[in-house]
């Protein structure tokens, strides 16, 4: 095995949790799994016709009538819970086997995530089933990397580490991401749909726009877009394979595409052994011998 596994290491993984923009994917099954052709419209080809407006591109504006106004704005409050809604937790367990391909590399291996919420996220990564590649310790202003294969640390700050990533990334958004939450909440809900099976809000702040499906049938969130204003890049992502844990409502299986100005990334993950608000320690130390970066 040799160290270019590790290039530009896990952050790789993390620019999957900011930025995600899905297709719905059929009620009740699990998202579909690999061999996803990335490109700039693949949600709509591989999938079929989406239940959510597709962001990229142009769309004519057709004037509303005062009455589909004020059916959209009671539609609006009525899913404002949902939107609102959130997995509750204190401290969060779980390994999620992972497909990685982008940037030329195409990599599965096991994520062991622990959680102190709003405080520490932390990632233990094996390859191959045995070898401890790396360990991640995030917390709210700073990303600690262990390159176990290289012998290496990085320390750096959030906003420094962004500059590595084709996607910045927050710890909130990161944390909520991992949990099943909506990415983030701050903005105004501009529209809502119904839309056969599923309910679908869009909201956007000065920054992003995302749009979430919901299953009619459990009010399960199903999918996920988001787009960034100021920048070429949109994400999808599927929520599947709910199961009820520690009496929580949690999505086991996600399938996330990214488009980054032209470059394309997947991510498949499959969380077993999820539990929460168990105690949890979240050990990281970093050897003497190993170089700075």
């Amino acid at each position: 095995m040799n160290g270019s596994y590790m290039n530009k290491p896990i952050y790789r993984v993390f620019t999957f949790l900011t930025i995600l923009f899905m297709a719905a994917c059929a009620t009740g099954k699990k998202p579909v799994r690999k061999n996803v052709k990335i490109d700039k419209y693949a949600i709509t080809k591989k999938y079929g016709p989406t239940s959510v407006d597709t962001l990229p591109g142009a769309t004519k504006v057709i004037p509303e009538k005062p009455a589909d106004n004020a059916k959209k704005a009671a539609l609006i409050a009525s899913l404002t819970n949902l939107w609102q809604r959130d997995i509750d937790f204190n401290t969060f367990s779980g390994k999620a086997k992972m497909h990685y391909k982008g940037n030329g590399q195409n990599q599965e291996f096991t994520a062991h995530i622990r959680i102190l919420k709003d405080k520490i996220i932390w990632v233990n990564v094996v390859a191959f089933g045995l070898v401890n590649a790396a360990r991640v310790y995030v917390t709210p202003d700073s990303i600690i990397l262990l390159n176990y294969l290289q012998k290496e640390v990085t320390k750096m700050p959030i906003a420094d580490a962004n500059k590595l990533m084709p996607a910045p990334v927050d710890f909130q958004t990161l944390q909520n991401f991992i949990i099943g939450n909506v990415l983030q909440k701050q903005g105004k809900i501009t529209d809502a749909t119904d839309f056969g099976g599923t309910w679908n809000l869009k909201a956007e702040n000065d920054d992003i726009v995302q749009q979430v499906a919901y299953n009619k049938a459990d009010s399960n969130m199903r999918s996920l877009q988001m787009r960034l204003k100021q920048k070429q890049t949109e994400g999808m992502m599927q929520y599947g394979s709910y199961d009820m844990v520690t009496g929580r409502k949690f999505a086991n299986g996600r399938v996330v595409t990214i488009n980054n100005e032209g470059k394309e990334y997947y991510l498949d993950m499959d969380f077993n052994n999820a539990v929460f608000d168990e105690q949890l320690d979240f050990p990281f130390s970093i050897p003497k011998s190993y170089t700075l970066k």
